[in-house]
């Protein structure tokens, strides 16, 4: 097979042709600045546009003797072709030029005015605002390749087989074909009915969720690789661009405006650099074409066709082209430590840690989706409770006849060498079990045959159990994909007490994410500590608040629960639960007339976590978010009974959790996150509520520094404040990271928090002080985060109703760390 493979590269090889390529670039002749998309011709059939730096590259034929190179307020030229020069550099001499009279407006600038036009008209422009329905499929093919390459044939000499290194092969390459339904006004559905990526044994559904390319140009944000660009007719398109009429062109019998755009704000507002293909009449986009060059190169390409009955232009195909650039960025479907699929690497601890080798110089990314079988105004029926990605269970199946049927573009001998070149490469750097790896660190993980290994029960600190070493960790698909196992062991060498627990969990249905759980555990809980059992948990490698914690209480508990997706964006859990809770500090509970140190909670507890505005992903393997979006909620109801598995008290505990984050195109942002907790009935100081203080008691401002956490109070000392019920509000902006060097990039925020609560009866609860916050607890705060190696500092003062009387109590100085993941 491979002997075949070598002759059938050899007798396809490119003979020499009378073909040539030129490169060259176009000056103004008098400020040497470059002029991007200007126009050089041959023919009308063979012309191109420079690049953003002025750049060129066309291909020649013999019988070929001059091109043209024109633009717009400059003097046309014409260049003779010499054989013996493959690179010409073209200054233009600039001069004065009237514009075509249907774009002049009298004593205003034409550009801007047609861009406003193109504004006001994209309601009936933008297929999503203007169409009730559409359907279509896409096929799209994503390549990772080197500019270089060529053909190499080198053989092993240890046996005398043919060992072919397929350097024609691609360094990535993955194919999909989609059906997308959409319905106004914004359901969509895209159902994956095959992906197919090269070289791998398993399937590969990463770049799913990459979000290579917007698929819209009419968008306010305009989306690359999980990068947000100005769009170019966004509301605020005329701050953040300058615009200039180039020409006037025919495009498909119908005439449009060239329109230049180029970002104003370039150190603020991430731009595109480009053209816009504006029709005259609609005011709608026929073709765009934009470039930039920074941390990365790039190139994107949107055409579209017109459709006569809908009076519309509607995408035909798109590209997106990305090379090397500055640096500072990972462009990568499975991360910058994978070198398999990894254009460029950004500098950081785990590309560092998990690298799978250097990644190839002079590569390039292409990503081309043609869109075909297009359909209008359709009856859908689009559920709103349903993912934005579908993948079925055979889309990773599908034969060579649904490909061949499908491809909308050729699929090349070196496509068909890459699964070779590819698994050459897996196989050689151990790429699958360095991905597997690497999504586990991910979630606070490591993996180990069968076995995930919990990283953060290794080594922990706190003041009660002084040094705690575990270990811990859960089974993972290569135990089972339908069960699986959960345990860990700790101990403290302060109080010399081992804590254990050791659960196991059934999976009664993968697409909904329907398990069946139950646990037993043996340890401490600090108290009147409030955890949601659907929150959003991620994983830190330091643990804010934990070392200084030094009031807990002793548990042992058994739980069994249900988890179950109703529907893509609402995840819920049902749990029951018995605890018998023993005291390690003094503190004992009055009621009716007993006094209790000891005692059970018997709980059932159900909780919710709604992400509304959330995309997903749903595949045979798992389900993940694709664009996180806000508000998110978290809510959790619990309810203890007395006399029930032998629980000694009856109250109800609810809280509340909602989180919006404004993330604006100048890469800053603003997060709110309001809180609220509230309990009836006889409950004991130890299901109650704290705030999250955050504040070591000790005296001094240097025997507090520590770590600073997220949603905590840095200047609320601990086992200060508790509350029956209470309300807290976190407020944080963050502005654009300050750009001091590729690698240090801090990041300076500003910080407010509140919280009011309230403890009516406190003499129940004996041999402990504490406060309540019914007059209101405030805040604020500055950060400078990721000054270096992910570390940071942060500054909070304490004022209003509980201010305290010196400086040094109302203060809080820290360190802050953020590692991404």
């Amino acid at each position: 097979m491979r002997l075949f493979l070598l002759l059938l590269i050899i007798l396809s090889a490119p003979t020499i042709s009378a073909q040539k390529i030129i490169t060259g670039v176009v000056l103004n002749s008098e400020t040497q600045e470059p002029l991007p998309y200007a126009t050089v011709q041959l023919s009308p059939e063979n012309e191109t546009l420079t690049n953003i730096d002025g750049t060129f590259q066309l291909n020649t034929q013999t019988q070929d003797s001059t091109f043209t190179v024109s633009y717009i307020g400059f003097y046309s030229q014409q260049i003779s072709l010499s054989s013996e020069k493959e690179n010409y550099e073209i200054q233009l001499l600039p001069r004065e030029e009237m514009l075509n009279e249907v774009v002049l407006y009298s004593g205003k600038d034409p550009a801007n005015e047609l861009i406003k036009k193109a504004i006001e008209k994209k309601s009936i422009n933008d297929p999503e605002r203007r169409l009730k329905s559409y359907q279509f499929k896409s096929y799209n093919k994503f390549i990772i390749d080197n500019q270089d390459r060529g053909f190499r044939v080198e053989t092993d000499t240890s046996n005398l087989d043919i060992k072919t290194i397929i350097n024609q092969g691609r360094s990535y390459l993955s194919e999909k074909v989609s059906t997308h339904l959409y319905e106004a006004p914004g359901s969509q559905l895209e159902i994956v009915e095959g992906i197919k990526t090269a070289g791998f044994k398993k399937p590969v559904y990463d770049i799913l969720s990459l979000d290579v390319q917007a698929f819209s140009l009419y968008r306010e944000d305009y989306v690359i690789f999980k990068t947000d660009y100005a769009g170019p007719l966004s509301k605020n398109a005329l701050k953040n661009y300058s615009y200039k009429v180039l020409d006037t062109v025919t495009n498909e019998n119908r005439p449009a405006f060239v329109i230049y755009f180029k970002p104003k704000r370039e150190k603020t507002v991430a731009g595109l650099e480009g053209i816009l293909y504006l029709d005259t009449v609609s005011f709608a986009i026929q073709k765009a074409r934009a470039q930039l060059l920074g941390a990365v190169e790039l190139e994107i390409n949107h055409f579209y066709d017109f459709y006569e009955n809908e009076n519309i232009w509607f995408p035909s195909n798109q590209s997106v082209t990305l090379k090397p650039g500055k640096g500072g960025k990972d462009i990568s479907v499975f991360g910058g430590s994978i070198s398999v699929g990894t254009l460029q690497r950004q500098k950081s601890i785990l590309n560092d840690f998990l690298s799978t080798g250097e990644v190839e110089e002079n590569l390039y990314l292409t990503s081309k989706t043609t869109y075909y079988d297009r359909k209008f105004n359709l009856e859908l029926n689009l559920k709103k409770s349903q993912p934005a990605i579908y993948v079925p269970e055979d889309a990773s199946r599908k034969s060579v006849n649904f490909w061949e049927g499908n491809r909308q573009e050729p699929f090349t001998l070196e496509d068909e060498f890459t699964a070779l070149r590819v698994e050459r490469m897996i196989r050689m750097r151990d790429i699958e079990r360095k991905i597997e790896v690497k999504k586990a660190i991910s979630n606070g993980y490591y993996p180990i045959g069968a076995i995930d290994f919990d990283l953060g029960q290794f080594v922990n600190y706190n003041k009660y159990e002084g040094i705690r070493l575990g270990i811990g960790g859960k089974t993972n698909p290569n135990f089972s994909t339908k069960f699986r196992l959960e345990g860990h062991v700790a101990y403290g060498f302060k109080d010399r007490e081992f804590k254990y627990g050791l659960g196991a969990g059934a999976l009664l249905n993968q697409r909904t994410g329907t398990w069946f759980n139950a646990k037993y555990s043996k340890g401490i809980r600090e108290i009147a500590s409030h955890n949601y059992i659907q929150g959003i948990n991620e994983f830190s490698i330091l643990r804010p608040r934990f070392a200084n914690i030094d009031y807990f209480y002793r548990h042992k508990t058994f739980q069994t629960s249900v988890e179950h997706r109703l529907a893509p964006n609402i995840n819920t859990e049902l749990m029951v639960s018995t605890s018998d809770i023993s005291q390690i500090e003094d503190y004992a509970f009055l009621n009716n007339g007993k006094v209790y140190r000891d005692f059970t909670i018997s709980e059932a507890k159900i909780g919710i976590l709604w992400r509304p505005f959330s995309k997903f992903v749903n595949t045979p393997e798992s389900h993940a978010v694709v664009a996180k979006g806000y508000p998110q909620f978290t809510g959790q109801i619990s309810q203890s009974f007395a006399d029930f598995l032998g629980g000694d008290f009856n109250f109800t505990k609810i809280g509340l959790k909602a989180e919006y984050q404004i993330n604006r195109i100048n890469q800053s942002s603003t997060k709110f996150t309001l809180g609220g907790n509230q309990s009836f009935g006889d409950i004991p100081l130890t299901q109650a509520f704290h705030a999250s203080p955050n504040q070591p008691n000790s005296p001094d401002i240097p025997g507090r520094f520590s770590v600073a956490g997220g949603l905590v109070f840095e200047t609320m000392f601990f086992n200060e404040f508790f509350s029956e019920r209470q309300v807290a509000l976190h407020m944080r902006h963050t502005f654009r990271p300050i750009s001091i060097t590729e690698k240090i990039r801090p990041e300076f925020s500003i910080i407010s928090r509140h919280v009011i609560g309230d403890f009516k009866n406190m003499a129940p609860h004996q041999n402990i002080e504490f406060k309540s916050l019914k007059e209101g607890f405030s805040e604020a705060g500055l950060e400078l985060s990721k000054i270096y190696a992910g570390f940071g500092l942060s500054v909070a003062y304490r004022y209003g109703a509980y201010h305290l009387p010196t400086f040094k109590e109302n203060f809080a100085f820290k360190f802050t760390f953020s590692l991404t993941l």
